[in-house]
Parts: structure tokens; C-alpha cells; sequence
């Protein structure tokens, strides 16, 4: 295992938000350039990433890994989900509970799973990644839009507003994976780049969000401590040995032990802004649990997969 690589990652991640953060105190990105920034991130580049994503050569020897795999990260997301709905009962009441919620539930699978999974199982366990990371996007987009309305008293639940960008996204790359359609190459590369600035962009907002937010209360906040810990130690290890009852192959149990270690998924921020939940401790969540998982991953790896 590189923890090395594993380090490089997480730094860059931190010095995108630091980039954000001083941009925003300098003038350079205001609320209405946030605002702005947010609607492409989830119409254009986060649409492009998802379907470039899913290019990948369709090999029948592996289908059954893929039915395997995609079971696998189902079941993963009930059991974080219901890790998440007990951990209600400790904050009862709070406004926030749903940002909390998402919080646990979704993990930082994109921009820091791949290098990490990378760096701890190999480059063989790329391929294996996407296809477990394909549910993600489909619990973002019905179960995490549910909890960051759960403070809107108007919001109500229906299939069209599962209809969203990100979603077809989805949909449309999984169609021209299993009907092995390879996009032409200007479009493939038009998509890529399109993709390729999403995290990046993210990073940026997150630090401009933080850049509006008392950076002390990220530190003093006891419940974003107890989520934390939920996230990055307690998921992994519910998720192990649930699955190492079951699974012996050391990708199909490392992969998902590695993706549910991850910090809070960096769109947490750009999620709440959009549903005008409280995206300055979504901000808060991704910037803690990404300085805490320095040293949880690592942990994680050693302890459960060496």
C-alpha cells in the first residue's frame, strides 16, 4: 500500500479548498459566482464525468463481479442508510439533521476513491471501482435530495424530480456501457474535459463557502466530531465484517471497505447549496472529515485489509 500516494491526495484536496477560501475573502468569488458555479457543476460537469466514466470495455468474463459488485454497493448504501436514521435519535429535532444524515451516507467515491483505491488495492481495482460507484449517483439523487429537503416543508417527493441531469448522466452511460456504444472520440474528449473540471470547480466553491463561515465553529462543533467519526471509522468497519462474512475475493471486499472510509462526498456542499440547505456545515463536514481521513484511511487499510 502507497501511503504516500494516499497523502498527496488528500493534501491536494485541501489545498483546492484553501485556493477557494482565499479566492472568496479576495474578492474573486462572490455568492452570486457560487450560485452560478453550482447550477453547472450539476447540469454540465457532473453529467460529462458520470458518462465518461462509464466508457469502459464490456468484458463478459466479468459480469458476474459486475452483478456482484453493483449488489454489494446496494447493500452497502441500506446499511449506511441505516446507520444514518439511528443516528437521528441522538440530535433530535436539529434543523440540520438531514445534512448530518447525508453526511454518513455518501463518502468522497470520485475524486479521492479512485487515486486512494489505486494507491491501497492496486490499478487493477480501478475498473472495479466504477462499477460499484454506479448506485452512487442514484442514492445522491433520491435518498441524499430527501434529506437536504427534509427542512423544506414544501417539498415533496416524486419521480420526475429524480429526472435530474446527474441521473441521466447516469442512465445514459450505463446504456452505452451494456450496449458497448463508444462515443465518438471529439465527443468523448469534448465530455472528458467537460468532466474533468468538476472536481477541481467543487473544491473551489467548498472553500468559498467556508470563506463565509466562521472557520472556528468547524472545530467546536461536537456533533460534526461525533459524524465524523460515524463517516470515516464506523461505516468501514460495520461494512467489513458484514461483508468478510460473506466475500473472500480481496478486491470485491477491499474496494467497498476503501469507498466507505472515504470522507464526506465532495458534492455535499454543492448538494446543500442547491436545495438551499445549510451548505456552510456541509462546507465545514467535507473540510474536517478530509483532514481527519489523513489518518483514519491509512488506519482503515492497515487494521482491516492488510
Amino acid at each position: 500500500m502507497d501511503f504516500n500516494n494516499i497523502f498527496i491526495q488528500i493534501t491536494v484536496l485541501f489545498l483546492l479548498i484553501l485556493v477557494g477560501y482565499i479566492s472568496s475573502i479576495k474578492g474573486l468569488l462572490n455568492k452570486p459566482t457560487i450560485t452560478g458555479l453550482t447550477k453547472l457543476i450539476m447540469t454540465l460537469f457532473l453529467p460529462s464525468m458520470i458518462i465518461c466514466a462509464m466508457q469502459m470495455d464490456f468484458n463478459p468474463n466479468l459480469v458476474n463481479d459486475i452483478i456482484s459488485l453493483i449488489i454489494i454497493s446496494i447493500l452497502m448504501y441500506f446499511t449506511t442508510i441505516l446507520i444514518a436514521f439511528l443516528f437521528k435519535f441522538f440530535i433530535k429535532n436539529d434543523t440540520d439533521c438531514g445534512v448530518y444524515q447525508y453526511i454518513i451516507i455518501f463518502s468522497n467515491v470520485g475524486f479521492m476513491g479512485y487515486p486512494v483505491i489505486r494507491a491501497v488495492l492496486g490499478e487493477e481495482a480501478i475498473f472495479f471501482t466504477a462499477i460499484f460507484n454506479l448506485p452512487f449517483n442514484f442514492f445522491v439523487f433520491t435518498v441524499g435530495t430527501y434529506l437536504l429537503n427534509k427542512h423544506n416543508s414544501e417539498y415533496t417527493f416524486s419521480i420526475k424530480s429524480i429526472l435530474t441531469p446527474p441521473i441521466i448522466g447516469v442512465l445514459t452511460g450505463l446504456s452505452f456501457f451494456l450496449l458497448r456504444i463508444k462515443l465518438p472520440l471529439p465527443i468523448f474528449n469534448t465530455l472528458n474535459m467537460l468532466g474533468s473540471i468538476t472536481t477541481p470547480l467543487s473544491m473551489l466553491v467548498i472553500g468559498g463557502l467556508l470563506a463565509n463561515s466562521p472557520i472556528k465553529e468547524t472545530f467546536i462543533n461536537k456533533k460534526l466530531y461525533m459524524v465524523s467519526l460515524i463517516r470515516l471509522l464506523v461505516v468501514p468497519s460495520v461494512v467489513y465484517l458484514i461483508l468478510s462474512l460473506y466475500i473472500k475475493n480481496p478486491i470485491l471486499l477491499g474496494v467497498p471497505v476503501v469507498i466507505s472510509a472515504m470522507p464526506a462526498a465532495s458534492n455535499t456542499a454543492i448538494m446543500a447549496k442547491t436545495y438551499d440547505a445549510n451548505d456552510q456545515l456541509a462546507s465545514q463536514a467535507v473540510f474536517l472529515t478530509t483532514l481527519i481521513s489523513i489518518v483514519t484511511i491509512p488506519l482503515v487499510s492497515i487494521i482491516l485489509l492488510s
